[in-house]
This record gives C-alpha cells, sequence and structure tokens, in this order.
C-alpha cells in the first residue's frame, strides 16, 4: 500500500500501531522534501514502549537516501536496534512475507556502501576531522535515536556542514534537548504518554510507598495475583543489590545482575543480562542500570525503586520498563520509605499533559525555535523608552552596530597562545554554534580594528526555582582579537575560560613572566594583593596563600615565597610625581589582565587598550620586583617524569562530587583531595575501578590525568558527564620525583631565592642591611670596656664604644643640634624626644628610643674584626636577643614593664660602680634629664614608662628592632657574596637564612628590621 509516497507491505502496516503509523507518515513526507533552508530537521517523540524500534526500521528501510546513518546513546540498545532493523522486526510482525530491505552494517569505518548504518555516538567521538568529514560527505539521512539520554555533543560538530536529512526520535521531548535539532513545526510528531494510555499502547502505573519489612509479602502478593509476570528490583549500590538478594532469595526465583559477580559462581548472578531473560523462569530481577535500556521484558508489570532515583529522565526510563501491555495486567511500583519517585513521576506527567493537543504541540515546536521565542519577548518592549536620564530605543540584535553601540564595563581580558591550526574564523564558527546549540540568539561580527566578536541573547532558567522554571533574559558578548607573537586577547562577558580548548585551537595562558609587564606601564609599581599556591608538599603548610597590604614588596618573605607559586596579584602603577597612574588584576591560571581603574569602553577604547598592552607584554622588558621575584619560576626540565602524588582542589564547590564507577555511585568530598601516585591511584579507597593514570606528554599540557575505565560524575543540576576534563581542570598539582613539580602546566622545582645570582639592592633587604662607615674600627668597643671598667667621660659613654654612637641622639634635646651632634643613627629616627638606656639585666634591649611616630629597641654588639666579612655567628647573638624581645615592643599591657625595672633609676652601669652614668633618662619630652633626688628620677622613669607603653600600644607608631653589629659584618661583602648565588660563601647563605626567618618573624608582627652594620 502507499504510504506518504512510498510503498509498504499492507499486512506490515496493518501490524502497526496507529502512533507507529502516524510517525512513519510523518517521517516519510519529510524525507521527501528537498534538503533546504526550510527542511530542518524532524522530529518523532513516542514514550517508551511505544514502538520506536519499528518506526526506525521501516523509516531507514524505505528511505529513498541511499546511505542511512542510525546512531544511538548506548551500545546495549545499538545492539538491539541492529537485530530489529536487520529482520527481526520484519519477521515477528510479518513472517514469510518478503520485504524489500537495505544491507545493514554495524562498521561505520567506512560507509561507502549503499545501507544503514547502525552506531554510537561514542564511536563517532572517536574520529577524527577526516573521517568525520568524510561520514559526512556518504550520508544522505541520519536517524537519531535519543531516547532519554542527553544530546551528544558529537551532534553540533556532525551536522555542521552536512547535506542529510535528520530524524530525531526521543522519548523525552524536552525544549533543551532539541534546540540544537532546529525542528520545524510541520516535520514533527509528539506522541504522549496521555495519549499512549488512551489508545491502550501503555498503562498507567500506580505508586505505593512501603517498609522494607513488608517488601516480600508486597511482591508475593502481586505474583500471585498476576500469573507469570516479574518483579525488577532497581538499587543505587552494589551492595544494596548484594542486600535485596540475601532478603529474597529463599522465598523467590531471583537474578542478580552487577559487574562486580565476576568471580561469583552461583548461578542465579550474573554479570551482565541472559541472552533468554525473557521467558525465563525467574520472579525477582535485582539490578542497578543493567535493565534500563535495551531489554524487553514484557512480563515485568511490578517495579521496586528502592531509592529516590537521581534524575527525571532516568525515572521515565527505569518505569518504561513495566508501563508496556501485558495482557491487562495493571502495573505497579513500590517505593521503599519515600515518595520522592512519585512526585517526579507527577512532575513528569505534568509536562506530558502540556503536550497532549494539536495546538499546545504547535505551541511546543515554535518555543524550540529560539528565535522565535526571544523575539516575542523583545517585540513586547516599546521602540523608545526613556531610562536613566535619557531616551534610548529597544535593542535590534541585527541591526545592532557594535562599534557605536557597545559599551563594555570592565578591561577584563584573557591573553592566550594559539595552537596549531588556529583561525578567528574558525573560532567564530564554534562560539557561534555553541550559543545556538544553548538555544541562544547569535550573531558573529567583526571590526576593522581587527575585533572579532559574538552577541547573543540567552534565556537562563532562574537558579531560585526547583518545580518550575523562569527564564532570566542575559544580553552575553564575548570578543577575540589576534594579536603578535601567536597570543589572542578574548573578552567574555561571562567569565569563561577557553584556555587549552583543542577544539577552539585555544594554548595555555601567556606566561606570568609576560602578563606581569603590565607593572612597566608607569615610572613605579606596587603591589597591593597576591595570591599563591604551594608547588610542593604542604603538610605543615598551608596550600595556597591571599595577602592584601598598602606595598606588599616591604613584606616578602623570599624564604617562604619560594614555595610557592605566584596566581593572582593586583598592582598600582605611578607616575614620576608619585601620582596613581594605573591598577592591574593579573592572573596567572587564566593569563588575565583586568584594568581595575578604568571603566567604560567604546570597541575603540578597547582597541587602544589591547594595543597598549600588546605592545607592554610583547616587549623586551625584565620587571625588578622583590615581591614577584621571590617566587617560584617555571622550569625547563628534560628527563624521564615519575609521578608521586597528585593533589586536586574540589574546594569551590558547594558540595561533594558524585562520582559513577561500574554502575557504582560515590562521593568527592569538595575539599583538597591528596593521592599518593604509584603506577596509578584510586580516586575512591579500595575500588579498583576507581584508578587513574598519569601521562606524560611532549607538548601541552605536558601532564593529563586519565581514568583506566569509564568513570562519570554529577554536579548538583547538571548531568552526568565524563570525568577526564574535570580531574585535568582541578588538578591542583601533581608531586614528582627529583623534587620536580607540576602545576598549571608548568613545571617547578623548588629553589631558595639565592640559587642563582641575588641582587640585594632589589630585594626586601634592601632598606635592611645598612652599612654606616662609624661601625668599623680598630678601637671600637661596645660600651667603652676598658682596663676592667666601663669607661664614662665627662659623664657620657666613652666615644670608643657603640653605645656613645646610640646616646649621641640625646643631642635632640638641644636647642638646635648639628648633624655632627646628633651622630650616624638621627636619619633614621628624626626628631627622637625619647632616649633611655635599659642596658644590665634582664634587659628588653640595649637603648629604647622614640619619637612621635616611631618606636625603637635598639640591640648592640661590638666584634674585633678589621676587615669584616658577611657569617651568621656575627648577627646570631644579638639578634636572637633582639626576637625574644618582641613582646615587650609590641605589648598592649600598659603594666607591662622590663625585667630589669628596678635598675632603671639606678646609675649605669651600677650604682656601686667606681665610674657610672647618673641617668639612664638620656633625653625625653625632647630635653635632657638631670634629676634633683631619687624621687624626680623615679616619677620621671615613671612617666617615660607610660609615653612607651602609649606608643606600642598605638598602630599610628611604627615599631622597628634596630641590631646594631660593628666590626663583625659587612654590608659591601655581604652583597658580594649573594651575587654569586648557590656559590657565595656558606657563611654568607646562612646569614641571608637568619636575617629572612627575623624579618619575617617581624613582619607577623608589624615590625620593621634595620641591622646597621659595618660599609
Amino acid at each position: 500500500m502507499n504510504v506518504s509516497g512510498f510503498i509498504v507491505n499492507e499486512d506490515l502496516w496493518q501490524s502497526l500501531r496507529h502512533c507507529q503509523q502516524e510517525s512513519i507518515q510523518t517521517a516519510l513526507s519529510y524525507l521527501k522534501k528537498p534538503l533546504n533552508e526550510n527542511a530542518n530537521s524532524c522530529l518523532i517523540s513516542l514514550p517508551t514502549g511505544a514502538g520506536k524500534s519499528g518506526v526506525i526500521s521501516i523509516v531507514s528501510h524505505k528511505a529513498t537516501q541511499k546511505r542511512v546513518l542510525v546512531l544511538c546513546h548506548r551500545r546495549a540498545v545499538c545492539d538491539q536496534l541492529f537485530k530489529e532493523i536487520d529482520g527481526k522486526f520484519f519477521s515477528d510482525r510479518v513472517e514469510g512475507e518478503v520485504i524489500k530491505r537495505k544491507a545493514v552494517y554495524s562498521d561505520v569505518n567506512d560507509t561507502s556502501k549503499t545501507g544503514i548504518y547502525v552506531s554510537t555516538f561514542q564511536k563517532l567521538q572517536t574520529f577524527d576531522i577526516a573521517q568525520l568529514e568524510r561520514l559526512k560527505q556518504d550520508i544522505d539521512l541520519i536517524i537519531i535515536d535519543e531516547g532519554h539520554a542527553e544530546p551528544s555533543p558529537v551532534w553540533s560538530t556532525l551536522v555542521r556542514g552536512i547535506d542529510a536529512h535528520k530524524v530525531v526520535i526521543t522519548a523525552t521531548p524536552y525544549r533543551n534537548d532539541l534546540y540544537q535539532f532546529d525542528v520545524t513545526e510541520d516535520a514533527s510528531y509528539i506522541f504522549t504518554f496521555e495519549r499512549a494510555l488512551a489508545d491502550g499502547v501503555l498503562k498507567e502505573p500506580t505508586f505505593e510507598s512501603i517498609t522494607l519489612a513488608e517488601l516480600s509479602g508486597k511482591i508475593t502478593d502481586f505474583l500471585e495475583a498476576n500469573d507469570g509476570t516479574k518483579c525488577i528490583i532497581k538499587c543505587e549500590k552494589f551492595e544494596d543489590i548484594k542486600s535485596y538478594y540475601n532478603l529474597l532469595n529463599d522465598d523467590f526465583s531471583v537474578l542478580a545482575i552487577h559487574e562486580r559477580f565476576t568471580k561469583d559462581e552461583r548461578d542465579n548472578v550474573k554479570v551482565s543480562v541472559p541472552a533468554n531473560l525473557k521467558g525465563s523462569d525467574y520472579q525477582v530481577i535485582i539490578h542497578q542500570r543493567k535493565l534500563d535500556e535495551g531489554v524487553d521484558i514484557p512480563e515485568a508489570k511490578l517495579l521496586v525503586l528502592a531509592y529516590a532515583v537521581n534524575s527525571g529522565r532516568e525515572l521515565v526510563q527505569t518505569i518504561g520498563r513495566v508501563v508496556r501491555l501485558y495482557g491487562d495486567i495493571e502495573p505497579k511500583i513500590l517505593e521503599i520509605e519515600n515518595d520522592a519517585n512519585s512526585q517526579m513521576w507527577q512532575n513528569y506527567r505534568n509536562f506530558d499533559r502540556s503536550l497532549d493537543s494539536a495546538d499546545s504541540v504547535k505551541r511546543f515546536i515554535a518555543s524550540l525555535d529560539s528565535n522565535k521565542l526571544i523575539e516575542r519577548y523583545i517585540e513586547a518592549f516599546p521602540d523608545v523608552s526613556y531610562y536613566g536620564n535619557r531616551f534610548v530605543s529597544k535593542f535590534n540584535l541585527n541591526t545592532f552596530e557594535p562599534e557605536r553601540s557597545l559599551n563594555i564595563p570592565t578591561a577584563s581580558i584573557c591573553f592566550l597562545n594559539q595552537s596549531q591550526g588556529f583561525s578567528i574564523q574558525l573560532l567564530s564558527d564554534h562560539l557561534y554554534w555553541r550559543c545556538n546549540n544553548a538555544g541562544e540568539l547569535a550573531r558573529v561580527f567583526s571590526t576593522k580594528s581587527g575585533i572579532h566578536g559574538v552577541i547573543s541573547i540567552a534565556f537562563n532558567k532562574s537558579r531560585f526555582l526547583t518545580d518550575q522554571f523562569f527564564f532570566e533574559p542575559s544580553l552575553e558578548i564575548t570578543l577575540y582579537k589576534q594579536l603578535s607573537n601567536n597570543v589572542v586577547a578574548i573578552y567574555d562577558s561571562r567569565g569563561r575560560r577557553f584556555n587549552g580548548e583543542k577544539d577552539l585551537k585555544l594554548g595555555s595562558a601567556v606566561s606570568l613572566d609576560k602578563l606581569l609587564k603590565v607593572m612597566s606601564l608607569g615610572e613605579s609599581a606596587s603591589t597591593r594583593e597576591a595570591s599563591s599556591k604551594s608547588i610542593s608538599s604542604a603538610r605543615k603548610r598551608p596550600e595556597s596563600i591571599a595577602v592584601k597590604g598598602r606595598n606588599l614588596e616591604q613584606m616578602a618573605d623570599m624564604q617562604a615565597n619560594a614555595s610557592y607559586r605566584l596566581a593572582t596579584m593586583r598592582c598600582d602603577t605611578y607616575d614620576q610625581f608619585k601620582k596613581k597612574r594605573g591598577s592591574y588584576y593579573v592572573g596567572a591560571d587564566s593569563g588575565r589582565i583586568s584594568d581595575q581603574k578604568e571603566s567604560s569602553f567604546t570597541l575603540g577604547d578597547l582597541n587602544d587598550w589591547l594595543t597598549d598592552i600588546d605592545n607592554v607584554i610583547s616587549a623586551n622588558i625584565n620587571i625588578k620586583n622583590a615581591l614577584v621575584h621571590s617566587y617560584a619560576k617555571p622550569i625547563s626540565v628534560d628527563e624521564n617524569f615519575e609521578a608521586h602524588s597528585l593533589i586536586f582542589d574540589l574546594t569551590e564547590f558547594e558540595s561533594p562530587i558524585s562520582i559513577f564507577i561500574a554502575g557504582e555511585q560515590y562521593t568527592l568530598d569538595n575539599s583538597f583531595l591528596y593521592l599518593i601516585y604509584d603506577n596509578g591511584t584510586l580516586l575512591v579507597d579500595g575500588v579498583e575501578e576507581s584508578k587513574i593514570l598519569v601521562n606524560f606528554k611532549q607538548e601541552e599540557p605536558y601532564l593529563e590525568i586519565a581514568p583506566e575505565t569509564e568513570i562519570t560524575y554529577l554536579l548538583e543540576d547538571g548531568e552526568q558527564q565524563d570525568i577526564t576534563d574535570f580531574l585535568n581542570e582541578h588538578l591542583h598539582k601533581a608531586l614528582l620525583a627529583n623534587g620536580i613539580n607540576y602545576s598549571n602546566c608548568k613545571f617547578y622545582q623548588l629553589t631558595l631565592p639565592v640559587a642563582d645570582s641575588f641582587e640585594l639592592g632589589a630585594s626586601n633587604l634592601a632598606n635592611v642591611v645598612i652599612g654606616l662607615e662609624s661601625l668599623v674600627g680598630a678601637n671600637l668597643d661596645e660600651k667603652g670596656y676598658q682596663n676592667g671598667a666601663h669607661q664614662v667621660v665627662e659623664g657620657g659613654f666613652s666615644s670608643d664604644s657603640i653605645f656613645y654612637l646610640v646616646d649621641q641622639l640625646k643631642a635632640n634635646g638641644l636647642a638646635n643640634p648639628t648633624k655632627s651632634e646628633l651622630g650616624p643613627f638621627a636619619p633614621y629616627i628624626p626628631d627622637a624626644d625619647l632616649l633611655i638606656n635599659t642596658d644590665m639585666g634582664t634587659e628588653p634591649a640595649d637603648f629604647i628610643v622614640s619619637s612621635k611616630n616611631k618606636l625603637a629597641f635598639v640591640h648592640v654588639k661590638c666584634g674585633s674584626a678589621i676587615n669584616p666579612r658577611s657569617s651568621a655567628g656575627a648577627l646570631a647573638e644579638v639578634g636572637s636577643q633582639a626576637i625574644k624581645n618582641i613582646e615587650m615592643l609590641i605589648s598592649g599591657d600598659t603594666e607591662l614593664k622590663p625585667s630589669n625595672w628596678n635598675r632603671l633609676h639606678t646609675a649605669w652601669p651600677a650604682p656601686e660602680s667606681a665610674q657610672n652614668i647618673a641617668e639612664r633618662i638620656r633625653v625625653f619630652k625632647g630635653a635632657t634629664f638631670t634629676a634633683q633626688n631619687e624621687q624626680e628620677r623615679l616619677e620621671k622613669l615613671n612617666e617615660l614608662w607610660d609615653t612607651v607603653a602609649m606608643r606600642r600600644r598605638s598602630t599610628a607608631v611604627q615599631k622597628e628592632i634596630w641590631i646594631i653589629a660593628a666590626n663583625s659584618f659587612s654590608a659591601a661583602h655581604f652583597e658580594q657574596q649573594l651575587k654569586l648565588g648557590s656559590e657565595a660563601n656558606g657563611e654568607t647563605l646562612q646569614a641571608f637564612q637568619l636575617l629572612n626567618s627575623w624579618l619575617a618573624t617581624v613582619h607577623d608582627n608589624d615590625i620593621e628590621l634595620k641591622v646597621f652594620v659595618s660599609p
């Protein structure tokens, strides 16, 4: 008989259900139309059990197209469908009838022959570009069996540029699945579950929530009341399958199916579905996902759901097993101690009923055209509106002029390296299709300045709603431009990262040393914020650190920073007058430079900005910055690598991540995941199937993580996806052999700051180690100790002592002191108004000196070397004394006084000494002091200490520790030796480590350190 112009065997046609006949008529009518822009795709929607295999079998054989490709998502469905198309469907329906059929092939590597090719999307994902292009040239018709699966990513690649008709057959016609198929209203047929019930094709299930204790009795009651039926139990985990097996095996003929039964010798446990399951004697079949697709068991009418199924899509698929006709038996679903599945099923049924009329289907198909959906939204706006302080016209995507109307709020641009084969046109094409497939209305544009872009209108589902939808429209912009040295600049309004995307031919982010050249956009620069990530083991320190400050260069802990790589930073640039000129954020991982000072860029402004940045990052500029150079730098290595451990950073997620291995569900905690690597490592402890491997490559990204078997992951409100890309994107670092580590596509090796030539003047020690001519001399002594006694000259310290040099600060009590009278330390504490000698006993310092905005504890030591070098020993004793007295310098306790307090109102060095200095208070309140009696001296001492206590509590007063080391340590020798790097004198390197450890301690307490030494 004639069906839409095609001859179909009459007996075969009469054996079909009405919904199958209408589906075939719709598809064949579509296939008669020539390919043009109006042909688009054909949509056939049939619920599970309505006979889509028969529709595919007839349409693929009757189509006049010579080479037909039938695609499925899963191998089990593919294998079953192949048998149906290859003759089983026809022999079952009209046994003995001669039906003209095409040849059917399961191998799609060669599609040059006339016939039907049945395969999976997974197979096509293994094809390279050349194979896909060859397939496009060969195929005349594609039939997609979507079933209940998500649309495959390979579809957009396959459909682009293919000259073939397309028929999409699905069991769940969800809007977001069908956008990319470009379905037309006159080539679609939707047969709802509601109509299937009305036509007697399927049966509505009833739900009942029961306790586990009731289960055996409920199964018995159902099987006895419905002779010849079977029960299916769907479990969440393998352990659940074993538990239900043990619960029911004594009472029923049970079959349990799971991959992990591999070595189990029991007859009624299997690793896969037996071929003769249909019609077998098994009463209860327990599985996880083995029966969801590709298995037909019409006598299965009782379904037990042991858990709340993960998604509505999976639930519809599962229930589809038991709603098919089997006599007059009504299907039943038992839920164990919950009713979540019943509620999800009702949501599906509400959606299904919304399509149960010709008008509603027409509206639904129209809504699949995102252009119409968005255009209707825009049309509701008036042509002109008054907004803010001016009139603005209604947006029109087709007439929009980006160069005139586009405004970019912030220049936040990612700079990426091109990969081989990159082209702007290819990038535009890929980005356009991504928008199109996401249901967005998109347009590609280019400008004379070389900036290209995609502008799109997206309708996003509100994240605040669970069982209802509300679309939130947004205008999205992606801009990109090729710069010099094979660099691409990309602005994306959604903040997406494109580095390493093979489809886009984009490589890694531009190296950090190039990005940091923005610091040269001024006469000077200072860093205000920085974050870093550990490159080596971090058992006793953080994995990442973020710091903020007015000028981080003055706080750089080079010793600690050597174990971290710089991840992000924000710097300010200044002109020659120290006026702020610019502010930039730099992100190493993303290759991002963001202008933090300027805003509201036109395309012309943005192009000028990109030109400036391009000139800077491609220039031969060496940034000399203490903070930047204190962090670890990437290294070039040429050896065989060996991984020791992997660390993944999952802290960005609000909840644990679900992963699925061999049908089992596990979770990864949303924190740092530490894994020991030894020829592989397990994502889940004790689960061999969770093994992942490290592969090293000769090109970026150099190191890749790959699971040994298929592992998928599921994020909240998402769908299951392969975990490979997820693991690589969230690899925090890999610790390798020989102290080499891998992070952010770079190799690092922990090296100290002095491993290479070290410039003291450009480091954080530049203003710490200070050489003074007055601190070297043959007769120089710490306190003027000669002939067995401390020498007192004219009521003061010996002029050959360091104490004398410090004591010169008391000249601030004179009316007009000269530079010579004030001594060598006056430039470091101008206008000192307080000086007290606190030497002897358990002292807080040798001297305490202060001005209104500075408080310094002074510690003095004098050696005997006429030509001092730079050994750690020269500083160790005096420095240790200084560090251990930090509390006295910063304490907020007003009652805290030095341990030698009772000495401070007595003469120095002691009252009984033949020579002594009566007044330890050398100057106070800008005047010298001489007590008339002991009572006055004690009162003045208490008043002075109250001033010290007040100033140490004040945040407006800068705290400093002074270490004075004469005749023992040379600043010039220290600097010269550090230039030799690792070849420097060992004692000098020890001194460097010692100074850095002190610096870290004092900076942690917001104290400045000054070490005065010989020149």
